[in-house]
């Protein structure tokens, strides 16, 4: 039987203090490591599945036990797989999901801390410093990852179109279609005989910040429980609310829960524990033993962690400043609602979302506006 092996698909080479370094993300074995480029051109030839007692045999007889030897390493490293496996490729799906989770955990806080230290060293200082310990400074470095990262948006958007494709063919969303009904932010809350939108695994899985990609004047009512908050304010959500303008037929209605902060200012001053500890019969995770300060603060979205993405709260919204926005985006007659009262009888809905039911007492954490278009 042959010995076949191919690179993972998630094999990286990298090159750090004159050496070279041939690794995966996922092994918490230590990288292979050599400061000779031929032995890593060896190795580059089994990014097509090779048979590796052949590859060995084409080496000089003094070189072949040290190459057993580096291919030993790299298979029990999770560097080199049977090709026959397709292991890099054919991963379960939760152990890549969480990987991928964890690595844009990782990517996103590691870009904040290369940030701060650049604030704190100065660029130029930066960019001297790179430039004359590898040749290579700062600026062009970044330029490298900022390519990087564009190059796999760009691969990945011939998936987003054909996905996007597959979803409005799956709830009948065509270029002709009128009266839809947007359920955006959904969660695990649906809402029979609307399209229920969100991340995914929602029924319909996007990022919202690809544009909503109904036609214009397509759809008559929206209802958007707790998503605005896990928006930047304010370039993401002017962009989110355009879109929703766009899309809104004439006489179309938008209903908007987000967290109240009005409330959570009032029971901050007012030294109300209770309003903030009561949160936990919601949302289970909450610390218990939080300030005051810390709580208001999280839920209104400061200092929020850069590793969290869509997750973490952004901002926070009290009437004045969601009413401005709306306005702002096109939307008229905009007014403040109470849970379950919206002047729609098809839009009294708030009791899907559990966040939006969620209340302290006689008083919900939730601000409930409307807006229509025209």
């Amino acid at each position: 039987m042959t010995n076949v092996l191919v690179l993972s698909a998630d094999t990286l080479v990298r090159f750090r203090n004159g050496r070279i370094l041939v690794h995966t993300t996922a092994s918490p074995m230590p990288a292979f490591e050599t400061n000779q480029p031929m032995i890593v051109g060896w190795i580059c030839r089994f990014a097509s599945a090779t048979d590796a007692d052949a590859s060995i045999a084409t080496l000089p007889p003094d070189d072949r036990k040290g190459a057993a030897q580096i291919l030993d390493y790299l298979t029990r490293s999770g560097v080199l797989v049977a090709a026959e496996s397709r292991e890099a490729q054919e991963r379960s799906a939760p152990d890549s999901a969480n990987l991928i989770h964890n690595h844009l955990r990782l990517l996103a806080r590691s870009v904040y801390d290369l940030a701060c230290d650049v604030l704190g060293l100065g660029s130029e200082a930066s960019e001297l410093a790179l430039a004359k310990q590898s040749g290579i400074g700062l600026e062009r470095r970044l330029l490298a990852a900022l390519t990087s990262i564009d190059r796999l948006r760009n691969e990945l958007a011939p998936l987003r179109r054909s996905r996007l494709q597959e979803q409005l063919a799956d709830c009948g969303a065509g270029p002709a279609s009128k009266g839809l009904q947007l359920h955006i932010g959904c969660g695990t809350g649906r809402l029979p005989g609307w399209i229920n939108l969100d991340v995914h695994p929602a029924p319909f899985a996007m990022n919202v910040l690809w544009g909503l990609p109904f036609a214009d004047g397509s759809t008559t009512r929206v209802f958007v429980s707790h998503m605005l908050e896990h928006l930047y304010f304010p370039r993401d959500v002017r962009f989110f609310l355009s879109e929703l303008k766009r899309v809104m037929a004439p006489e179309g209605i938008v209903r908007i829960a987000v967290p109240n902060i009005e409330e959570c200012i009032a029971a901050y001053a007012a030294n109300d524990h209770g309003f903030f500890e009561s949160r936990r019969e919601t949302w289970s995770w909450w610390p218990e033993n939080s300030t005051r300060l810390e709580g208001f603060l999280a839920y209104a979205g400061a200092s929020t962690e850069p590793s969290y993405h869509f997750e973490a709260h952004k901002y926070g919204y009290d009437f004045e400043t969601l009413a401005k926005v709306l306005r702002e985006a096109g939307f008229e007659r905009v007014r403040r609602s109470a849970y379950m009262a919206s002047d729609d009888p098809v839009l009294r809905v708030d009791d899907v979302s559990a966040v939006a039911k969620a209340r302290y007492g006689e008083r919900h954490y939730s601000l409930f506006v409307e807006a229509r278009t025209t």
